[in-house]
């Protein structure tokens, strides 16, 4: 099992990567990279959130389902309205149906609200 400082390293770096990979994607008109792209900045979102609850003592979930009760448990009600958005936009119509809506880059940039808020929250706590 990650530890948090790991989730949070992962969580910046699919973040960085995927925000990249979309807008070469953009530029260069390849849906692929676009795609990618999307998927990273989802998984960004589950690995900052493995952060939190692992940072609360909750076990790392195991579905998206259950990050959403733990969340919810947490009343981290924000946190849980960026992961819907994500699950929608970046995850399911972004990278599996391959549709990018014009929702995908307001996400992409509530991901990186979830980023910063988590990173300050953990430091706070250690």
């Amino acid at each position: 099992m990650a530890k948090v400082k790991d989730h949070l390293k992962s969580a910046e770096e699919f973040y960085a990567f995927g925000t990249k990979e979309y807008e070469d994607g953009r530029r260069k008109g390849d849906l692929t990279r676009i795609r990618e792209g999307c998927e990273k900045v989802f998984h960004a979102y589950i690995e900052v959130t493995a952060a939190l609850v692992q940072k609360h003592g909750f076990p790392e979930p195991e579905s998206h389902g259950e990050r959403w009760k733990i969340l919810d448990k947490m009343g981290r009600r924000r946190l849980i309205e960026i992961g819907d958005s994500a699950f929608l936009y970046l995850h399911r119509y972004g990278y599996y149906e391959g549709e990018i809506r014009p929702e995908v880059e307001k996400t992409m940039k509530d991901v990186k609200e979830a980023i910063d808020y988590v990173r300050k929250e953990v430091a706070r706590e250690s």
